[in-house]
Protein backbone atom coordinates (compact mmCIF):
# COMPACT_ATOMS: atom_id res chain seq x y z
CA UNK A 1 0.00 0.00 0.00
CA UNK A 2 2.69 2.70 0.78
CA UNK A 3 4.37 1.60 -2.66
CA UNK A 4 1.60 2.54 -4.26
CA UNK A 5 1.10 5.86 -2.64
CA UNK A 6 4.84 6.25 -2.82
CA UNK A 7 4.44 5.88 -6.55
CA UNK A 8 1.82 7.80 -7.40
CA UNK A 9 3.64 10.61 -5.37
CA UNK A 10 6.20 10.33 -7.62
CA UNK A 11 3.95 10.39 -10.80
CA UNK A 12 2.38 13.30 -9.62
CA UNK A 13 5.79 15.35 -9.00
CA UNK A 14 6.96 14.41 -12.65
CA UNK A 15 3.39 15.31 -13.87
CA UNK A 16 3.78 18.98 -12.46
CA UNK A 17 7.30 19.14 -13.03
CA UNK A 18 6.40 18.67 -16.68
CA UNK A 19 4.12 21.52 -16.99
CA UNK A 20 5.54 23.92 -15.30
CA UNK A 21 7.59 25.46 -18.02
CA UNK A 22 4.31 25.90 -19.60
CA UNK A 23 3.04 27.27 -17.42
CA UNK A 24 6.02 29.18 -16.57
CA UNK A 25 6.06 30.15 -20.16
CA UNK A 26 2.30 31.21 -20.36
CA UNK A 27 3.68 33.86 -17.16
CA UNK A 28 6.53 34.79 -19.19
CA UNK A 29 3.52 35.65 -22.48
CA UNK A 30 1.19 37.47 -19.79
CA UNK A 31 4.04 39.88 -18.47
CA UNK A 32 4.82 40.87 -21.87
CA UNK A 33 1.76 41.15 -23.01
CA UNK A 34 0.48 43.29 -19.25
CA UNK A 35 3.95 45.65 -20.14
CA UNK A 36 5.12 44.86 -16.18
CA UNK A 37 8.55 45.06 -16.20
CA UNK A 38 8.89 43.56 -12.84
CA UNK A 39 6.97 39.85 -13.85
CA UNK A 40 9.86 40.07 -16.48
CA UNK A 41 13.01 40.94 -14.65
CA UNK A 42 11.98 37.92 -12.15
CA UNK A 43 11.46 35.27 -15.10
CA UNK A 44 14.99 36.44 -16.53
CA UNK A 45 18.60 35.44 -15.61
CA UNK A 46 20.08 38.89 -17.18
CA UNK A 47 24.01 38.12 -16.90
CA UNK A 48 23.63 34.53 -19.29
CA UNK A 49 21.55 36.35 -21.62
CA UNK A 50 23.67 39.13 -21.67
CA UNK A 51 26.37 36.70 -22.62
CA UNK A 52 24.52 34.95 -25.01
CA UNK A 53 23.35 37.97 -27.02
CA UNK A 54 27.06 39.44 -27.10
CA UNK A 55 28.09 35.87 -28.71
CA UNK A 56 25.60 36.27 -31.19
CA UNK A 57 26.28 39.72 -31.95
CA UNK A 58 30.27 38.86 -31.97
CA UNK A 59 29.55 36.15 -34.48
CA UNK A 60 27.15 38.32 -36.80
CA UNK A 61 30.09 41.23 -37.09
CA UNK A 62 33.54 40.21 -36.24
CA UNK A 63 33.64 38.00 -39.37
CA UNK A 64 32.72 40.94 -42.04
CA UNK A 65 34.68 43.83 -39.85
CA UNK A 66 37.76 42.08 -38.66
CA UNK A 67 39.62 43.65 -41.41
CA UNK A 68 38.95 46.96 -40.41
CA UNK A 69 41.38 48.54 -37.84
CA UNK A 70 38.45 50.82 -36.35
CA UNK A 71 36.93 47.06 -35.09
CA UNK A 72 39.35 45.90 -33.14
CA UNK A 73 39.20 49.28 -30.96
CA UNK A 74 35.82 49.74 -30.67
CA UNK A 75 33.56 46.65 -31.67
CA UNK A 76 33.70 45.61 -28.74
CA UNK A 77 32.92 48.48 -26.82
CA UNK A 78 29.96 48.86 -29.52
CA UNK A 79 28.47 45.25 -29.00
CA UNK A 80 28.79 46.42 -24.85
CA UNK A 81 26.89 49.17 -25.67
CA UNK A 82 23.72 47.50 -27.60
CA UNK A 83 23.66 44.48 -25.19
CA UNK A 84 23.23 47.45 -22.29
CA UNK A 85 20.43 48.96 -23.82
CA UNK A 86 18.79 45.48 -24.79
CA UNK A 87 19.29 43.84 -21.69
CA UNK A 88 16.37 44.99 -20.19
CA UNK A 89 12.69 44.28 -19.71
CA UNK A 90 11.84 46.49 -22.12
CA UNK A 91 14.61 45.73 -24.29
CA UNK A 92 14.21 41.79 -24.07
CA UNK A 93 10.26 42.63 -25.32
CA UNK A 94 11.14 44.46 -28.31
CA UNK A 95 13.37 42.02 -29.45
CA UNK A 96 11.34 38.71 -28.92
CA UNK A 97 8.80 40.97 -30.69
CA UNK A 98 11.03 41.99 -33.52
CA UNK A 99 14.48 40.49 -33.96
CA UNK A 100 15.26 43.35 -36.93
CA UNK A 101 15.10 45.62 -34.31
CA UNK A 102 18.94 45.22 -33.95
CA UNK A 103 18.99 46.23 -37.38
CA UNK A 104 17.41 49.72 -36.43
CA UNK A 105 19.09 50.48 -33.37
CA UNK A 106 17.37 53.09 -30.98
CA UNK A 107 18.17 55.17 -27.80
CA UNK A 108 17.16 52.99 -24.76
CA UNK A 109 14.71 55.42 -23.83
CA UNK A 110 13.22 54.78 -26.40
CA UNK A 111 11.77 51.14 -25.79
CA UNK A 112 8.46 50.57 -24.94
CA UNK A 113 6.61 47.23 -24.33
CA UNK A 114 5.88 46.64 -27.94
CA UNK A 115 1.76 46.24 -28.53
CA UNK A 116 0.01 43.95 -30.79
CA UNK A 117 2.99 41.46 -32.02
CA UNK A 118 3.97 40.16 -28.56
CA UNK A 119 0.28 38.89 -27.96
CA UNK A 120 0.86 36.35 -30.98
CA UNK A 121 1.88 33.76 -29.55
CA UNK A 122 0.14 31.34 -31.85
CA UNK A 123 3.25 31.41 -33.75
CA UNK A 124 4.96 29.32 -31.46
CA UNK A 125 6.44 26.09 -33.78
CA UNK A 126 7.57 24.31 -30.67
CA UNK A 127 7.67 23.94 -27.32
CA UNK A 128 9.82 21.20 -25.77
CA UNK A 129 12.53 19.91 -23.10
CA UNK A 130 15.60 19.99 -24.14
CA UNK A 131 17.16 18.28 -20.82
CA UNK A 132 15.88 17.63 -17.21
CA UNK A 133 16.15 21.31 -16.65
CA UNK A 134 16.06 23.01 -19.95
CA UNK A 135 13.42 23.94 -22.26
CA UNK A 136 12.84 25.48 -25.45
CA UNK A 137 10.21 27.96 -27.36
CA UNK A 138 10.40 28.20 -31.05
CA UNK A 139 8.72 31.11 -31.84
CA UNK A 140 8.72 32.62 -35.58
CA UNK A 141 12.80 31.40 -35.94
CA UNK A 142 13.61 32.82 -32.21
CA UNK A 143 14.39 30.42 -29.39
CA UNK A 144 13.97 31.09 -25.93
CA UNK A 145 15.45 29.26 -23.99
CA UNK A 146 14.29 28.66 -20.24
CA UNK A 147 16.32 26.97 -17.35
CA UNK A 148 15.07 25.51 -14.29
CA UNK A 149 16.61 27.30 -11.94
CA UNK A 150 15.64 26.79 -7.62
CA UNK A 151 11.48 26.52 -7.70
CA UNK A 152 10.89 28.41 -11.14
CA UNK A 153 12.13 28.50 -14.89
CA UNK A 154 13.77 31.29 -16.12
CA UNK A 155 14.74 32.82 -19.74
CA UNK A 156 18.43 32.26 -20.10
CA UNK A 157 19.42 32.43 -23.81
CA UNK A 158 17.27 34.51 -26.56
CA UNK A 159 18.99 33.07 -29.81
CA UNK A 160 17.35 35.51 -31.95
CA UNK A 161 19.08 33.63 -35.14
CA UNK A 162 21.23 36.07 -36.19
CA UNK A 163 24.14 34.09 -37.68
CA UNK A 164 26.83 34.98 -39.84
CA UNK A 165 26.66 38.52 -41.51
CA UNK A 166 24.60 37.72 -45.16
CA UNK A 167 27.57 38.98 -47.52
Amino acid sequence: MRFRWLVLIVVFLLLVYGASPYFSFWRFTAALRSGDSVALSSRMDFPAIRASLKKQLVARFAQRTATHKWWNNLGPTLIDSIIDAYVTPEGIAALISNPEVLKNLRHPQEFRFPTGKTGDWSKVKHAFFTGPRTFVVDREGIKLRFRFTGLDWKLYDLDLDLGEAKQ
